[in-house]
């Protein structure tokens, strides 16, 4: 990795070691130039904007008490009630006003703002090596979950054509043929994946399997819907295996899709920046395995509105 400045723990909190907010104060540069590779600092926390922060809440709210409404509304219609009537009324009542709160959910993970920023420097990848960064990453998926953000990495090799492969099986070949690749076949999968800053384990959740790679339109297509569906279900659906950071000034980074059984840290434990946290997975709604990085505000991610953060260039 780059050489950077050393900043002295823990008189510095992670809003001061790794980002340059709106209203921030930047340190200056040697020769009046900002270099890629120093840290940016603030001098104050600023906060996360407003309309960032109510729309991640009201889109966490609406998406939970719609998928519970459904859910209410499914079990209205298959129990055995003594007023069938009057429950299939209800039933349809609730499902509708699920459905409408789940709907407005989607809306806002697509639609609503992300806030302004200034640029924003980590100071440690997630991910060790020549590495680039993932198509499906960046401000352009799904804001829940505190996704807005969200910084993705891969090894920079070739990727090859999962149909040119011969595998021995019919179910493997057409498995290929779709563009599903066998997620160890990934040059990512397995890889370590590193602390971003000097901060506290808060949270740890495992035991989400990882799934096949999604090469093609079609597989990723097809992924997509089920990714949509993963929302409705909570957190471990949609990030998989993750580990939650507190890294100070009321932010927290977040190391989703993890492999499966491969986290060597736990609730309390001190990271520092490049120990390694866990291996590179593709558990929950992610179409290839990548070390995904995510700053929040909170760390309930149902609600968490994302910080935009850029990983200091690799050496």
């Amino acid at each position: 990795m780059t050489a950077l400045p050393d900043i002295p723990h823990p008189s510095r909190s992670l809003l001061d070691e790794l980002v340059l907010l709106e209203g921030g104060a930047q340190a200056p540069s040697q020769g009046g130039e900002r270099s890629s590779a120093t840290l940016e600092l603030v001098t104050s926390p600023a906060r996360t904007p407003l309309a960032v922060r109510a729309c991640a809440r009201v889109r966490g709210a609406a998406g939970l008490a719609g998928a519970g409404l459904v859910a209410a509304g499914a079990a209205l219609h298959l129990l055995p009630l003594p007023w069938p009537q009057l429950a299939g009324d209800g039933a349809t009542v609730i499902g509708l006003a699920g459905v409408s709160l789940v709907a407005l959910a989607s809306l806002l993970s697509v639609l609503a703002p992300r806030g302004r920023w200034s640029s924003l420097q980590l100071v440690a990848a997630p991910l060790a090596g020549s590495c680039v960064e993932a198509d499906d990453s960046g401000s352009t998926g799904p804001g829940s979950y505190g996704r807005a953000h969200a910084v993705g990495l891969v090894l920079d090799v070739a990727v090859p054509d999962p149909a040119a492969v011969p595998v021995p099986g019919r179910r493997a070949a057409l498995a290929r043929r779709l563009g599903l690749l066998p997620v160890g076949d990934a040059a990512t999968f397995g890889e370590p994946v590193l602390a971003p800053a000097d901060a506290t384990v808060l949270r740890v959740v495992e035991g989400a399997r990882d799934h096949a790679c999604r090469q093609s339109r079609l597989a990723r297509a097809c992924g997509g819907l089920l990714d949509a569906a993963r929302e409705l279900v909570g957190t471990r659906a949609v990030l998989g295996n993750h580990v939650v950071l507190d890294c100070g000034g009321g932010r927290y980074a977040v190391l989703p899709h993890l492999q499966r059984r491969s986290v060597r840290v736990s609730p309390g434990d001190r990271v520092l920046p490049g120990q390694v946290v866990g291996s590179v997975g593709c558990s929950g709604a992610v179409p290839e395995p990548q070390a995904q990085l995510l700053l929040v505000d909170t760390p309930h991610l149902r609600m968490a509105a994302g910080i935009p953060v850029r990983v200091a260039p690799a050496a």
